[in-house]
């Protein structure tokens, strides 16, 4: 089966996945964590695990790249990399505190991706399996949450750089592509002890890119509302500074709720969230129905949790990480 490339980033075809891949979550080549956080009173403990047990493979170089937003100085610097390279033999693992593998930034993600050790190009290596933790404060209150996994398309140890532009695509021919929609399946009302906060990363354009994404916000009552936000690269936002719409007291007075939700405590507003990449704007260039992953962190009186989203519909124009203001337009590329 065979499928194109196209600038809107809808598929026309799919592609034949690996045989051993299952319907779940599955190692892959390349990982995407959602955040670092190296901040002052904040740990950051990042793992990568090689599941490859055969004990005659050869080992495998994991790149790191660092995608800060934020210096140790807390200055925006729009996205700048920093890189790290460690090599994994079979069956092992290794786990970091990132403000010691890159002290250099203060907050932003993560990609990791298999490379050749001998030409140290990247690779299909369908082996890759991570997790990353964030301990925060005084009270530890902490989070994980597993990175996004995206396998490759090559041919096993092969080169997954189809077009030869040194950039990782995520099309469906080079790595797997994105979700076409995010979809969250519950808030809780804001205000109070209520503090949650939205991760948001720009996958289609590169560090040049701001990215708007358009929210569909649902009360516990199927009533729908709608909002808009625009961030440039990485960010990291309390739901209240996206839209009002997510306030307790709103949701509660001015919507239709269901006066009986939440079951066992229904002064506590409930909803859900629908989210999907608009458009992403350099000055150059618009780039319509952008990839883009998010990633919700509920605050709850100090205290929190994290999750990956539900996903919906495939949009195979990502790359890891033009920095161009016109992007990486690319080619037509033919998969098999």
């Amino acid at each position: 089966m065979i499928h194109r490339i196209i600038a809107t980033g809808l598929v026309l075809a799919s592609v034949a996945g690996p045989a051993l891949a299952s319907d779940g979550r599955n190692a892959g080549s390349l990982l995407l964590y959602p955040e670092f956080d190296n901040r002052h009173g904040t740990v950051t403990v990042l793992t990568v695990t090689n599941v490859d047990v055969d004990e005659t493979s050869n080992p495998i170089e994991v790149e790191f790249v660092y995608i800060g937003k934020y210096s140790q100085s807390g200055h925006d610097i729009g996205c700048l990399e920093f890189n790290r390279t460690e090599v994994l033999t079979p069956a092992d693992t290794i786990t970091l505190i990132t403000n010691f593998h890159n002290p250099e930034q203060e907050q932003g993600y993560v990609y990791a991706f298999a490379k050749d050790p001998s030409s140290h190009v990247a690779v299909t290596h369908n082996y890759l399996t991570g997790n990353v933790m964030t301990v925060e404060g005084l009270e530890a209150f902490e989070y994980s949450v597993n990175p996004v996994s995206y396998r490759g398309h090559t041919n096993p140890g092969t080169a997954t750089d189809l077009d030869g532009d040194g950039i990782l695509d995520m099309s469906g021919c080079e790595y797997t592509g994105n979700p076409a929609e995010i979809l969250i399946p519950r808030f809780l009302g804001q205000g109070g002890m209520f503090n949650s906060e939205l991760i948001m990363i720009g996958l289609t354009g590169g560090t040049a890119f701001d990215t708007t994404l358009d929210f569909l916000i649902f009360n516990d009552n199927e009533e729908i509302f709608s909002s808009e936000h625009t961030f440039h690269c990485w960010e990291r936002r309390h739901l209240l500074e996206i839209s009002g719409i997510f306030h307790n007291a709103f949701l509660a007075d001015w919507t239709n709720d269901d006066p009986l939700e939440m079951l066992g405590a229904p002064y506590i507003e409930t909803g859900w969230i629908h989210i999907e990449g608009a458009l992403a704007n350099s000055s150059n260039t618009t780039i319509f129905d952008p990839a883009v992953y998010c990633v919700l962190v509920e605050r709850i009186d100090g205290r929190g949790a994290a999750d990956l989203p539900f996903e919906k519909g495939l949009r195979i124009n990502g790359e890891l990480l033009p920095h161009d203001p016109f992007g990486d337009p690319g080619t037509d590329v033919v998969c098999n």
